[in-house]
């Protein structure tokens, strides 16, 4: 099909020197149903996989059991790979669950979408680790995400980011508090592309990064960092102007502009009033995350750190645009834009198959960067997609990679020793 792409993909996290592990990864390709997907505005609002029937594990179980009884009949399947590059759950293998019910729709055996995130946390690990199990499935049940339209697919991932953001508070009672015993102060950036056809849809709130490498001329012997989304820093007016005006300030603290979270003293009991003593404590270095519920403004019914996320789509041509980079701070606070993808770029020409992935080589080098100039690496977490013409020479694979064709789903590879093949 001319009307999807082909690419290799590779992906890798580390701690660094972090006392733990916040950033996650997730990876999920699926096919599209054949026909626009709506659902009702109020079950979008709702806790991701929370109730029965919108578990897919719970109707993975069901649709298996029916299947050893014979008395079912066939439904659509959706295939989906996904990879959690945690910490605690690296040199797991990611596999294809397949036989998962596709609730009242069939799908499109030929055409596949793809979901890619990273997601850096701060505050703790839950906001994170929420947001890769249910932003996905949130994203998908907004009405206009199945849309051939770009502006309602991306207005889709607005309101999908929001039911995310939103359905956190639900769970903020049983996440773990502060060690003050507040409620938790968990958030998490959030850079998301989702990929249907040739065109690729971006969501993004913090300061993790999409970079697309892009090669203008065939003549040219290097590429051109293509930024595609900015770092949401409080600092910016426009961000700085939405702060102010909802009643939040920004200050600096060792040298770095924060979000001020205006919390009552700790010795203080009972309701807030008009008198109670406030601390200003310059506390988030990002303007916009998912999470970080403690910014609520109560007097205007908003979020200071907003959960709304700057969106966009890019027509995908595989003859210019040759790398799509997806990393976390860790990546991008050592090395810039243009490097990446030129790194990337020499690294496939050097490196022979079963050689080092891009993204390993990548995140590595990064780390190298953090030591080299004696700080302490934070989590860095890459994932690397490199770009293919459909009727171009043979993709030579490294380790830890395997290819993906939009036609047909994922193809996997034999590579052995990899974390990626089953």
């Amino acid at each position: 099909m001319e009307d999807a792409i082909v690419f290799r993909m590779s992906a890798f996290s580390d701690q660094g020197g972090r006392k733990y592990m916040e950033d996650v990864v997730e990876i999920k390709i699926e096919y599209e149903p054949t026909q626009p997907t709506v659902e009702d505005d109020l079950k979008s609002q709702r806790h991701g996989g929370e109730d029965k029937a919108d578990n897919p594990l719970t109707k993975q179980v069901e649709t298996e059991t029916q299947d050893s009884d014979g008395t079912a009949e066939a439904g659509p399947v959706s295939a989906v790979w996904v990879e959690d590059l945690t910490s605690e759950d690296n040199g797991k293998d990611g596999a294809p669950v397949s036989g998962e019910k596709v609730s009242n729709h069939t799908v499109n055996t030929q055409k596949s979408v793809a979901f890619f995130a990273v997601f850096d946390g701060h505050g703790g690990r839950e906001a994170a680790h929420f947001a890769r199990e249910h932003l996905w499935d949130l994203l998908k049940r907004q009405r206009g995400f199945w849309s051939r339209d770009p502006s309602e697919v991306c207005a889709a991932l607005r309101k999908g980011f929001i039911a995310c953001h939103h359905a956190m508070w639900k769970e903020l009672p049983e996440w773990p508090k502060t060690i003050t015993g507040l409620p938790s102060t968990s958030g998490t950036t959030a850079s998301v592309i989702v990929i249907r056809g040739v065109h690729m849809y971006v969501a993004h709130v913090g300061d993790s990064a999409v970079v697309v490498g892009v090669r203008e001329n065939d003549s040219d012997i290097r590429l051109q960092a293509l930024e595609i989304t900015q770092d949401h820093k409080p600092e910016l007016p426009k961000e700085k102007e939405r702060i102010e005006r909802l009643g939040g300030s920004v200050m600096k603290k060792s040298g770095v502009n924060r979000v001020v979270w205006k919390r009552p003293r700790l010795t203080h009991n009972g309701p807030v009033r008009r008198s109670t003593v406030i601390d200003q404590i310059p506390f988030l270095a990002v303007a916009r995350s998912l999470g970080d519920l403690w910014s609520y403004d109560f007097y205007s019914g908003e979020f200071v750190v907003s959960p709304e996320p700057d969106t966009m789509v890019l027509t995908l041509d595989p003859k210019r645009h040759r790398y799509i980079i997806l990393g976390s701070d860790g990546l991008w606070n050592m090395m810039p834009p243009k490097n990446a993808v030129n790194m990337c770029y020499s690294h496939d020409k050097m490196v022979g198959p079963m050689g080092m992935s891009c993204a390993c080589r990548l995140g590595s080098t990064a780390l190298l960067f953090w030591k080299e100039r004696m700080l302490r690496a934070d989590n860095t977490t890459v994932i690397v997609l490199a770009l293919h013409e459909r009727d171009g020479p043979p993709i030579p694979l490294h380790r830890d990679e395997f290819v993906v064709d939009m036609a047909t789903g994922v193809d996997r590879v034999p590579c052995p020793g990899t974390t990626y093949n089953t």
